[in-house]
C-alpha cells in the first residue's frame, strides 16, 4: 500500500509541475530554428581561355577554319581559331574572289607548325600555336 501512496504522490507532483510551467508561459508553444551556412572559396589557376566544343583540335583545323571564314567574309567565325591581330590583318583584304588551296601544314617544329596556302593571286603562311588539350590558334600571318 505504501507503493500506491508514493505513486499517487509522484503523479500529483508531476501534475503540479505541469500546471506551474504552463502558468509561467503565455500559453503558446514556440520552436526555435537554427540556420547554418557554409561559404567555400575556390581558387583556380589561369589557363588559356577556350570554349569547350568549338576549339580547333588540330593545326590544320585552325588554318582551314580561318581561311574558310575569311573567304566567306565571316570575321566572328575566323576569330574562333585565330588571334584578334591575325583576324584583323587578314580581313583588311577580301578573300572572296580567290580559291585558296592548302599546300602543306607542318614544319621543323611540330609544336609550332606553319600551314601554307596558295591561290592564283598570292599566298598565305599561317603559324599555328597550341595543343590538343587547349586547342590550336593561328598566331601569325604572312601574305605574299
Amino acid at each position: 500500500m505504501r507503493r500506491l501512496g508514493t505513486l499517487a504522490a509522484v503523479i500529483v507532483g508531476v501534475g503540479v509541475a505541469v500546471v506551474v510551467l504552463a502558468a509561467c508561459g503565455d500559453g503558446t508553444m514556440s520552436t526555435a530554428s537554427t540556420t547554418t551556412s557554409t561559404t567555400r572559396s575556390v581558387t583556380s589557376t589561369t589557363e588559356p581561355s577556350l570554349t569547350i566544343g568549338i576549339i580547333c583540335s588540330t593545326p590544320a583545323d585552325a588554318a582551314n577554319s580561318l581561311v574558310t571564314a575569311w573567304t566567306a567574309g565571316d570575321q566572328a567565325a575566323a576569330a574562333r581559331c585565330a588571334t584578334a591581330g591575325v583576324v584583323t590583318d587578314l580581313f583588311r583584304t577580301s578573300g572572296r574572289s580567290e580559291r585558296w588551296t592548302m599546300q602543306s601544314c607542318g614544319g621543323p617544329d611540330s609544336g609550332v607548325p606553319v600551314c601554307r596556302y596558295t591561290s592564283s593571286g598570292g599566298s598565305l603562311q599561317l603559324t599555328i600555336e597550341g595543343s590538343e588539350a587547349f586547342g590550336w590558334k593561328v598566331t601569325k600571318l604572312v601574305t605574299g
